[in-house]
């Protein structure tokens, strides 16, 4: 039987009359607060990339072309063309290539389907070559050469290029030698222009800050998902597409965390490894607090990491070898009594970081590549004890003529929430 919401009404006040109330009081549910009403975002009116920060990069590479004997760059879609021209394009098995000539105009090679968005993303350059679905995009590219007069000459392929559009190319251009074209690629990548560098310290700043922010929701019983949903949120109030992962307790013990997921329990070590992206410059930063009081090991522990962490930054000063840096922290760890070797502090001190979250050089034991002012690296340390905790923490760091500088603040001291 059907009974309407008057009927239903009516029922309900003969009840409550029998029960000797008279009205019944419906209090108006108050809102959910916000947690994070008071973070207003830290990217209005930053200073944009330009054309002429476009064409800079585009000299630079022209310049170690010229100097390493290479005649022309492949790159298909992905960090290094938005770098060099500034545009995103995704991968797929359909050709979109750009070519860069030590000298002459650039050329594009695209899908005939996809020439009206080329043209409206294509900033530099007006030389697109488009193909149908059953023609060969790798004899364009050998048109290219021909056009350029660098048929026969040495062409470097950007290094994320997939071994079948190798192969494609080594067949079209028989008399061209292609080699990897990784010494211009990561010999402009991975020395930082000042604004470049300036978009890295805000973009370190906002992870810092959304993770203090996410941090005062802390509650016995949160879920790891809970907190990392809050550290997302905190980083879009703040400007700027971020988040991350989060770890608790036992599950820290594991660098990148566990697939299986835990509430939040007193005592709890808390892992947070994040970052965003500022004007396509990355940060990435690990925060290790303590949800009550710590423990007089996680606090032992705690400090041995910090002091890596400060020894890594202390050695690496331009000429220093990569493989050095890494060293120096590692033998804090080790002569703390937790080594030896990758046991308890499992992982590289750093990588290099920049458009691409992990990029070239590393910080790694066998990598000999002098530092050079400019450079950008993550400085993590890390101690995990497997059944127990882990601790890391992880702080971008750059080059300078003198040594080296973390962006913004690290952390002093052991946090607890």
């Amino acid at each position: 039987m059907r009974i309407s919401r008057r009927s239903m009404f009516r029922r309900t006040s003969a009840v409550l009359g029998s029960l000797g109330i008279s009205s019944l009081r419906v209090f108006p549910q108050e809102p959910a607060k916000d947690p994070f009403s008071d973070l207003k975002s830290m990217t209005t009116g930053i200073t944009r990339l330009t054309p002429s920060d476009l064409a800079a990069r585009m000299e630079k590479a022209r310049n170690l072309m010229i100097q390493k004997k290479f005649d022309a760059l492949y790159l298909n879609g992905g960090t290094s063309m938005e770098y060099f021209v500034g545009i995103r394009w995704g991968l797929s098995e359909r050709m979109f290539a750009l070519l860069i000539p030590a000298r002459g105009e650039v050329a594009y090679v695209c899908p005939k389907f996809e020439e009206g968005r080329a043209r409206e993303l294509v900033r530099l350059g007006t030389d697109i070559r488009t193909w149908e679905e059953d023609q060969s995009p790798y004899l364009l590219v050998k048109e290219v050469l021909l056009d350029r007069k660098i048929a026969t000459g040495t062409i470097g392929i950007e290094p994320s290029v997939r071994e079948f559009v190798v192969d494609g190319l080594q067949k079209a251009c028989p008399s061209a030698r292609i080699v990897n074209g990784e010494d211009i690629t990561q010999g402009c990548r991975m020395i930082k222009s000042k604004k470049e560098l300036d978009h890295m310290a805000l973009a370190c700043e906002i992870t810092q800050k959304a993770y203090d922010a996410a941090l005062r929701t802390v509650r016995k019983g949160m879920s790891q998902g809970e907190l990392s949903r809050n550290v997302s949120l905190a980083h879009t109030r703040l400007g700027a597409s971020g988040g991350g992962s989060v770890s608790f307790g036992p599950n820290s013990a594991s660098p990148h965390g566990s697939i299986v997921d835990r509430t939040l329990k007193p005592g709890d070590v808390i892992l947070i490894d994040g970052g965003c992206r500022v004007e396509g410059f990355s940060s990435d930063v690990t925060r290790t607090v303590v949800f009550g009081k710590p423990s007089e090991k996680l606090q032992k522990v705690w400090d041995i990491v910090k002091k890596a962490q400060d020894a890594a930054r202390a050695a690496a000063k331009p000429g220093v070898p990569c493989e050095e840096v890494d060293a120096a922290a590692r033998r804090v760890v080790v002569d703390a009594g937790f080594g030896p070797g990758y046991k308890y502090f499992t992982h590289r001190v750093g990588h290099g970081i920049g458009m691409d979250g992990h990029e070239y050089p590393y910080l790694v034991r066998g990598n000999k590549l002098p530092l050079q002012p400019g450079m950008t690296f993550s400085d993590e340390p890390g101690i995990y004890i497997v059944g127990e905790f882990g601790v890391r923490i992880e702080d971008v760091i750059h080059i300078t003529d003198d040594g080296a500088l973390f962006f913004r603040n690290t952390t002093p001291t052991l946090q607890t929430y």
